[in-house]
């Protein structure tokens, strides 16, 4: 698989851990991994904008939606991937966000997360006309 830089950001160990291997069995080894937003925002500050960030919208605290408006304000990621369930209104919300300012909104992913669900949209970036930050 073309070389990606993913941002997860997940605050449970176990989910975040596997999550993390998933990424790598697929071929993925750039990952930013971030047990909450503010590692998350420092780990964009040292490496700088991602192809894909991924997380749940509905984190407690609402670190997922801070991590959303944090990554289209500053354009440090070019997709996202949602996991969890996203409540409609919230998703609606974030939809237009995301059309707005022009972040692509790869798919929704429930847990236990499907390896085949996850290429599938990871595919769907690669063969998107975007370009790479990791190109």
């Amino acid at each position: 698989m073309r070389s990606l830089k993913i941002l997860l950001l997940e605050p449970d160990p176990f989910q975040l851990m596997a999550l993390h291997q998933m990424l790598n069995a697929i071929g993925i080894y750039d990952v930013l991994t971030a047990p909450s937003l503010g590692a998350a925002k420092r780990s964009l500050d040292r490496r700088g904008a991602v192809d894909i960030a991924i997380c749940n919208p509905q984190l407690k605290n609402g670190e997922g939606l801070a991590l959303i408006n944090h990554l289209v304000a500053r354009r440090d990621a070019r997709s996202l991937i949602l996991l969890g369930v996203v409540a409609p209104s919230v998703l609606a919300d974030l939809e237009s966000l995301l059309e707005e300012s022009g972040v692509q909104l790869l798919g929704r992913l429930y847990t236990p997360v499907s390896a085949v669900l996850m290429r599938n949209l990871l595919d769907r970036y690669l063969s998107s006309p975007r370009r790479s930050v990791s190109a």
